[in-house]
């Protein structure tokens, strides 16, 4: 009997293609997001609220811009979206507005602590679920994010610390992941 998800993760895989040809982003993602996040403390006690939102800005913005580096020397071209891509995109987007609106709320009520468990639980999600249409390795990546969200979660416990951890580990997987199949088809 045939597979009748397997056009859907053809397709998947043909999309992502340009973001799955090189482990040198995801592991760039896996520096830069622990490092941000075990410098959040002493960045709010300096600088305040304002230096963290400028820590976590700048961070996003220089693995973005790693991205797009390696996009760009592979000879990728990111125009015209297919249908498919701005499905993708469209419930990405969705699912980020909802952790932004849980991490405005955690803010409201005083509960900052949480903001990391959240974050890890939304992106393991999409991970594992649309990401491992992709790429196998995704699916490994977004267990080890939504356990860390479990364990980020924990009161008392050590949320940027599992939050570095994670980030570490999930995008050190998808880029070692990437290495071997790299090594494999050369």
């Amino acid at each position: 009997m045939e597979d009748d998800l397997e056009p859907v993760r053809e397709a998947f895989r043909s999309a992502g293609r340009p973001f799955l040809r090189s482990p040198w982003s995801w592991f760039c993602w896996a520096a830069l997001l622990p490092a941000a996040a075990l410098a959040t403390p002493s960045v709010a006690a300096s600088h305040g609220p304002a230096g963290v939102l400028f820590l976590w800005s700048s961070t996003i913005l220089v693995g973005g811009a790693a991205e797009l580096f390696g996009l760009r020397r592979s000879g990728i071209h990111l125009g015209g979206a297919t249908p498919l891509a701005s499905w993708v995109l469209r419930l990405q987007g969705n699912l980020s507005l909802i952790a932004v609106a849980f991490s405005l709320l955690l803010l409201w009520v005083d509960q900052a602590w949480a903001i990391p468990g959240v974050w890890m639980l939304v992106v393991g999600h999409s991970y594992f679920m649309l990401g491992g249409f992709a790429f196998g390795p995704f699916r490994i990546a977004g267990l080890l994010l939504q356990a860390g969200g479990l364990a980020a979660l924990w009161p008392q416990g050590r949320p940027l610390e599992v939050f570095a951890a994670g980030a570490a580990l999930a995008n050190l997987w998808i880029g070692v992941g990437l290495w071997r199949e790299g090594r494999t088809r050369a």
